[in-house]
This record gives C-alpha cells, structure tokens and sequence, in this order.
C-alpha cells in the first residue's frame, strides 16, 4: 500500500513538479523545444552510460507521443543539430544518436535546478 502523505507535503511536491516543467520551457524555449516529450528524451539519453544510441531506440524514449510523431521529432531534431547521427563502422545502415553538446549542457543545469529545487522539500 502506497504512503499517504500529509496535503500540505503534497501540495509542495506539486508544486515542485509544476516549477520544474516551467524551468524546462525557460531552459529550453529559445529553441523551440519546451514540449516535454523532449524532456523525456533527452533525460532517458542523458541517464544512460551510453554516448550514442541506435536512432530506432530513441523513439521509445518519448512515450507521450506515438511513434510516427517520435520519428518525425527525432529527426528534426537531428536536422536542428540539437542531436548528431553517425552511421555504424560495421553496417552503414544502422544510424546512432548522441546529445550534441549544447543540449547536454542545457540539460545539466536543468538537473541542477531540478536536483535543488526537490532537496527544498527534504
């Protein structure tokens, strides 16, 4: 049975959770990425220990979407350079995927302030 917690202890984690999306579209609006699918996909990338991932992995990354919209987000985020694609050594076929470096920069103050703005509620 899940814990239940006092109104005012869920009040503050709403509106914790409400301020982190609003410093994602602050972070991330300039570029016209403010949706949070894009969230989604650059923090499961971001979290993982690989530098690049098969192109085809990617649009698992953004459940809220369905994949042909994935597919089309992916890509033009690869067009925008907000991602690099590299074919394979061993198939020029299969495409990875990689954070290009501002995006993982942006992403990681975005973490901080995430990451201070939950410690807030200790």
């Amino acid at each position: 049975m899940k814990k239940k917690i006092a109104r005012h202890k869920g009040q503050a984690i709403a509106r914790a959770i409400l301020d982190m999306d609003l410093q994602w579209s602050a972070s991330f609006e300039d570029l016209g990425l403010h949706d949070l699918n894009y969230s989604d996909l650059f923090c499961r990338m971001w979290i993982d220990d690989q530098a690049s991932f098969p192109k085809t992995a990617l649009y698992e990354f953004m459940p809220g979407v369905s994949r042909r919209t994935a597919v089309r987000y992916v890509q033009a985020l690869i067009d925008a350079g907000h991602l690099f694609e590299a074919s394979a050594e061993h198939d020029r076929r299969v495409k990875f995927v990689s954070l290009a470096p501002d995006i993982a920069h942006r992403l990681e103050g975005f973490l901080g302030y995430v990451h201070d703005r939950f410690a807030d509620l200790g």
